[in-house]
């Protein structure tokens, strides 16, 4: 009951949010069908972090979080008596989809709750949101290296401590909430971007709405539909031809000693690909040297990582670029607002909450600017914006020389003007990324090892081939009307350059693609497709930009390794927000289609209304609305177009159909995995994130819970047993019960998980490591300066301390300023008095050794 109780007050919460935020949300997407309601929560949210974060830099806790809201109830409760009117139906029926999502992923979690340190992040982050509660400023001491500020971008669990202060939730309830609030509001954002995009083609909110949840939130890639049907073959046939695949999980978890590639193929096929045995964990391995997420997957994972969680904020963001696509020229500050008050405020909360995301926001107001009317020089006041304005006319018009000239230096000038929301953003985070404390990093790098043709498709094939048919769809009438010989060529043309990417440059990828968004930007730019086509070539962009750069951080043996796993799901997210767009685009079309066709037959001529009823003033645009609102979908009256028209459509749409169909065996078969095999078997459902702790490590769990119940930050130690290769870009993370006192209660500790080689290098990690094992079991003289360096209060004795030091454990108790401040059967902790603190080394030896007589009495000492 207690856990219903918080669910509900997270609830409760969430829809005071949408109640304050829906006048802004009014304000800015004006133009919007239902007033941009669905954009409500982080439209209250957004400036609320951002208070906090920069007030946080003075003082943190609940008083400046409850400060920065008041200050955007303010600016909510001018816009009101100012006249803004939102739709609070539509609020409200936005709230119910949010709804939906936190109550889906909530009762995912609840079969999955414990914070494991098992193959993920989870142990790390819900560190970083203990540490932030204890916090009296950001940045908040690294709980993993004591006496430093934190070395990683805590804007997310910064969200999660915000929560759990307005509710008033412990964090061990507030973690496993966090994630389906952000779940939710990723499918909220989603549901109310696409239900735009399709609302102003004259379609219907909710059916463009339900297939962009459907495509960013609960599709998976085509990779599981793909090795099931290789598992569905006969072995040798799976083996010889399923390398695309299968090759990187054989070769990276069932490669042992000299087994052959061929030979760990079978296991992998027999495992992967078949509904029982198969794991979800393996579904982003495909491309050697790549992890490659998308949004379910990464919520699944569980673990509050910027990458996954701020892609709700994208689609936010792209939904400001969507509205600066549909204002008119005049409306200059409008759209100055827009890009830098609007996607500008979004890049300086990625500058904290997901540094990777930072690009992604400039990037969608570089094809904002550079697809819109809107000329970019428009931004630019009087004659200086006049001279910068070069504008051959309507494009579909002028000459081809000029018109390519022109689309150039449109690229290029609203290029230049984005890189000035980069500018803003970065500013914006500066007490992180200038100021502030960044991970070690190398800079950039450009071409690194490329993606294979055929792994990338096993991946993204589904949804390529969507966005091919429907260029070629929307492309078809007027390529019909060239002379045959043109197609013919340019066909030919595409297949050349193809041989070179392919065979000379290695770009298999870009041969596919390349195609694709250069016509899907075509489209876009002879208002031959919407917004949509916008959102797939940011999308597929994105798939593409690791291809070419990188960022150079570790591990540098796998250098694409990192930019994969935080770049990829961007890219899904707005491709998949494209394909929800099309999809409901091209059913709604085969819809009039066959309705046509069967209104022909029956001899009646009434065109068929495709606007859903349920939609509230369906369509509707503000004055300042720009001219991108209706879709041109007039069928040809001869027989034979129409028949040509007719199988176009309907096969578009099936097309649609089954990317449908293959995107979906991910999620059906990753819940009945985690529902039939939860991480703590036998318990009842919950979302308590410490409770499978308390039931299979009590006594360790009553000791931690001990030192969380000490006031505020002192110092612990405990021991750390993962090791530095000598690579200093290696992975070495062990993901295993490694410093559990630092990360469940959000104390510093002098050396915590080897996280911290990447944050800050292995010599400060080595270092450190040694002045740990001088502590538990090196000299006293060497023990007792690391205790003073590093203002030691708590040392943590626990079953991890007996397994590394043996016989050569500190007898701690026998030395002066050391006492037993609690202790059970499993664990001791010492509490250090430095005003009585010895430093010689006139020690007693480790129980057990060779100069211990098990008694209080010492061996072989000099007196």
């Amino acid at each position: 009951m207690f856990e219903v109780f918080v669910v509900a007050k997270w609830l409760l919460v969430f829809a005071a949010l949408a109640v304050i935020g829906a006048p802004l949300a009014a304000v800015v997407f004006r133009q919007f069908p239902r007033r941009g309601a669905a954009f409500a929560i982080p439209a209250a949210l957004l400036p609320t972090v951002l208070l906090v974060f920069w007030i946080g830099q003075v003082s943190f806790g609940f008083l400046t979080v409850f400060a920065s809201l008041a200050v955007v109830v303010a600016a909510s409760g001018l816009a009101l008596q100012r006249g803004v009117e939102p739709d609070w139906r539509g609020v409200a029926g936005s709230y119910v989809v949010f709804t939906l999502g936190f109550l889906f992923l909530t009762a995912f979690r609840a079969y999955n709750a414990g914070i494991t340190p098992v193959g993920g992040e989870q142990f790390l982050h819900f560190g970083l949101v203990k540490s932030l509660l204890r916090a009296g400023a950001l940045p908040p001491e690294d709980f993993w290296f004591a006496g430093e500020p934190l070395r990683y971008y805590y804007g997310t669990q910064m969200q999660v401590a915000m929560m759990a202060m307005l509710t008033d939730t412990p964090a061990r309830y507030a973690f496993n909430l966090g994630i389906p609030a952000f779940y939710a509001m990723l499918v909220v954002a989603a549901y109310g971007l696409v239900g735009t995009v399709t609302s102003l083609r004259d379609r219907s909110y909710r059916l463009g709405g339900a297939f962009g949840v459907f495509f960013v939130a609960v599709a998976g890639a085509l990779t599981t539909f793909v090795r099931l049907v290789f598992g569905a073959l006969p072995i040798d046939t799976a083996v010889e031809y399923g390398q695309p695949a299968f090759g990187f999980i054989a070769r990276r978890f069932y490669t042992e000693g000299d087994m052959s590639i061929d030979e760990a193929m079978r296991p992998a096929i027999q495992e992967m690909g078949h509904p029982e045995p198969w794991g979800w964990w393996f579904t982003r391995y495909v491309v050697p040297g790549t992890l490659q997420e998308f949004p379910l997957y990464s919520f699944i994972k569980s673990d509050l990582h910027g990458h996954a969680l701020a892609n709700g904020y994208i689609l936010v963001a792209a939904a400001l670029a969507l509205a600066y696509y549909l204002t008119p020229a005049e409306h200059r500050l409008r759209r100055l607002g827009l890009v830098y008050g609007g996607i500008g405020l979004i890049a300086g909360v990625f500058g904290f909450m997901n540094t990777w995301s930072l690009p992604t926001a400039v990037g969608l107001a570089w094809l904002a600017m550079a697809a819109a009317d809107a000329h970019p020089a428009t931004l630019l006041p009087g004659e200086l914006g006049e001279l910068l304005h070069y504008d051959p006319g309507p494009i579909s018009d002028a000459p081809l020389a000029n018109r390519l000239g022109a689309e150039v230096w449109r690229v290029v000038l609203a290029g230049v003007f984005a890189a000035l929301v980069g500018v803003l953003g970065v500013a914006l985070a500066s007490p992180f990324l200038v100021f502030g404390h960044v991970p070690t990093n190398d800079g950039i790098g450009f071409l690194p090892p490329r993606t294979g043709l055929a792994p990338f498709l096993v991946i993204y094939g589904g949804i390529v081939a969507l966005f091919a048919g429907f260029v070629l769809y929307r492309s078809w009438g007027d390529i019909r009307q060239l002379p045959n010989w043109v197609p013919l060529a340019g066909a030919v043309g595409i297949l050349a350059v193809g041989a070179v990417l392919v065979h000379v440059v290695d770009f298999a990828v870009f041969a596919v693609v390349g195609p694709i968004l250069l016509g899907m930007w075509w489209l876009v730019r002879t208002d031959r497709v919407g917004f949509e086509g916008v959102l797939v070539v940011a999308g597929v962009g994105l798939l593409l930009s690791f291809e070419v750069v990188h960022a150079r951080v570790a591990p540098y043996s796998l250098p694409r390794w990192n930019t994969t796993l935080k770049v990829a799901v961007q890219g899904w997210t707005l491709a998949a927000a494209g394909a929800g767009g099309i999809t409901a685009l091209v059913f709604a079309e085969a819809y009039d289609v066959l309705a046509s066709d069967v209104g022909a037959e029956t001899g009646e001529t009434e065109t068929a209304d495709t606007t859903a009823p349920d939609d509230p003033d369906p369509g509707a645009q503000a004055d300042d609305a720009g001219p991108h609102t209706h879709a041109d979908t007039t069928a040809a009256t001869d027989g034979g177009s129409r028949t040509r028209s007719t199988l176009a459509t309907l096969g578009i749409a099936v097309l649609a159909f089954g990317v449908v169909l293959t995107s979906t065996p991910f999620v059906a078969l990753a819940f009945a995995d985690e529902v039939k095999a939860p991480y703590d078997d036998g318990a009842p459902a919950s979302i308590d994130g410490l409770a499978t702790h308390e039931r299979w490590k009590a006594a360790e769990t009553e000791a931690i819970h001990w030192l969380d119940d000490r006031e505020g930050r002192p110092v612990i130690v405990e021991p750390v047993d993962t090791p530095v290769p000598d690579d200093p870009g290696g992975i070495y993370v062990e993901y295993d019960w490694i410093t559990p006192a630092a990360t469940l209660t959000g104390l510093p500790t002098v050396l915590g998980w080897d996280h911290q080689v990447n944050y800050r290098g292995g010599e400060a990690y080595l270092h450190r490591m040694e002045q740990v094992d001088d502590i538990y079991g090196g000299s006293w003289a060497n023990a007792t300066s690391a205790l003073r360096e590093h203002d030691v209060q708590y040392i943590y004795v626990g079953p991890r301390a007996y397994e590394l030091y043996g016989s050569d454990l500190r007898q701690f108790h026998h030395h002066d300023g050391i006492s037993v401040a609690f202790e059970n059967d499993k664990v001791t902790i010492y509490a250090v008095d430095h005003d009585e603190l010895a430093g010689d080394d006139d020690e007693w030896p480790a129980e057990g050794s060779a100069r211990w007589n098990g008694t209080d009495e010492r061996v072989g000492v000099a007196g």
